[in-house]
């Protein structure tokens, strides 16, 4: 009986000797490689997908705002700690407060990754308790032992900030791995709760703290800071995913070593997190610029040499904290509503949030107070912009086992832009006040090589 032929291929038989054929050669065939690959990517995007439609647990914004609440006394809580803390013209005890501050910085960066050697002996889950229990005791040390037990040890300061450092860098890349599993939407809600709870304190407790509204003493602040906290820590216990549905995550210098499979992808994300932060910490040069006279707080709105058109300080400081809230919130939480389904888009959105930090920064070179306000919205919206479309990113294509590696290489890489910013802010204060008014730029500045040179000395300190 003859073979039956291909009429259009002469008398090759038709797809008999198709058999031996290696799974190679056909990728797809049934049982193959890559037919198995195939099917393990379609199972992961439905699985994504799945997650995706997950409703929203909006509480998870709470743990997030807590934790930034203690972040928020880094921010105006410092420079009432300071004001009780440290005698009035006394340098030495000055220079050591403004070296303790550092270690928020220098605690956030090592923890960042390094709760991955120290703390590798517990879970993500119960790594987040463990950041969230250290921050509280951060935000006791000030009340107990500066305020109730009157003490003026200048160490306490270090002890604090460190307990605030610690915590909030391993705090934030666990947490955000740790509720992945409950998809985009939840992520979109516990995001927002940062710039929440740095608002809360650095507008707010500002308020409630001018003499012209309660003059609260900021004690009180720092207990309300630690009366949330356990708050927040029961909202995470009670919503959290349990660790039987959370994906076993990977050791981080494991995750680097396979990085080949992810890390390459999201170097766009780590460099527009750098250019975020560095604008962002930048942002303390506004004290340092429209610092007014202590017994005239007043600050000119158009002009640097103006003497009208006045705004009390603490009022004009409390608007920019306003225009920091709604950039850095509102941008978080629009972002899941814009189309990421390409690496490409999301390079765009990047490119995007970039612009707009670059812009907020430019948009203070002219030194007009009422500048800032859109400074500080243009720059906060690129911050969380940023954070909102690498978040989503991260959660959609970076395998599941390397996610809180590479949110804790994302977070830290953010730490060290700060830790620029922050040492930049003398070096862009000379270039912005190159003369001194009554109201703005009350110092007169050294030269410009002469900052530089400051900066320079101030980071080889640090690294020596």
């Amino acid at each position: 009986m003859s073979k039956e032929t291909d009429p259009e291929a002469g008398n090759r038989p038709l797809a008999e000797e198709a058999t031996p054929q290696s799974f190679e050669d056909n990728p797809i065939a049934e049982g193959s490689p890559g037919r198995q690959s195939l099917e393990s990517y379609d199972a992961r995007a439905a699985a994504q997908a799945e997650q995706d439609e997950l409703p929203p647990i909006k509480l998870m914004l709470i743990p997030m705002t807590c934790i930034f609440q203690g972040y928020g006394a880094y921010v105006v809580l410092q420079h009432m700690l300071k004001t009780k803390l440290v005698p009035e013209g006394d340098k030495a005890a000055a220079s050591a407060f403004t070296a303790a501050t550092t270690f928020m910085h220098w605690g956030k960066l090592f923890s960042r990754v390094g709760h991955d050697i120290v703390f590798s002996f517990l879970s993500t889950r119960h790594r987040v308790y463990l950041a969230m229990a250290l921050t509280l005791l951060g935000v006791l040390v000030p009340p107990i032992f500066v305020w109730a037990m009157g003490s003026d040890w200048v160490g306490w300061v270090f002890v604090h900030f460190g307990l605030l450092g610690v915590g909030v860098g391993v705090f934030e890349s666990t947490f955000l791995s740790n509720i992945s599993p409950l998809g985009k939407n939840t992520k979109a809600w516990a995001i927002m709760g940062a710039p929440l709870g740095l608002a809360i304190i650095n507008i707010f407790c500002q308020i409630l703290h001018s003499k012209k509204v309660l003059g609260l003493d900021a004690v009180w602040f720092y207990w309300y800071i630690a009366i949330t906290m356990p708050v927040g820590m029961y909202v995470f216990h009670h919503y959290a995913p349990k660790q039987g549905v959370v994906v076993h995550q990977v050791n981080i210098w494991a995750s680097l070593s396979s990085g080949g499979r992810w890390l390459f992808a999201v170097i766009p994300f780590l460099l527009a997190k750098i250019v975020s932060s560095v604008v962002m910490e930048n942002t303390p040069g506004w004290f340092y610029v429209y610092a007014p006279p202590v017994d005239d707080p007043e600050v000119p709105l158009f002009s640097p040499s103006g003497t009208t058109s006045l705004m009390d300080k603490d009022l004009f400081f409390t608007i920019v904290y306003f225009f920091v809230l709604v950039g850095d919130a509102i941008s978080r939480r629009i972002v899941y509503f814009f189309p990421t389904e390409t690496r490409a888009q999301n390079v765009m959105w990047l490119m995007v949030s970039i612009a707009c930090s670059i812009i907020g920064f430019l948009l203070q070179v002219p030194i007009i107070a009422i500048l800032v306000w859109p400074a500080a919205f243009m720059a906060f919206w690129g911050n969380g912009m940023c954070y909102g479309v690498s978040a989503k990113y991260f959660d959609k294509f970076v395998p599941k086992e390397h996610n809180r590696a590479v949110y804790s290489l994302w977070c830290m890489l953010g730490d060290l832009g700060g830790i620029v910013g922050a040492w930049g802010v003398d070096f862009v204060n000379h270039i912005l006040c190159p003369e001194h008014y009554k109201y703005v730029c009350p110092a007169p500045k050294k030269p410009v090589a002469e900052a530089a040179a400051s900066v320079v000395q101030t980071i080889a300190s640090y690294v020596m």
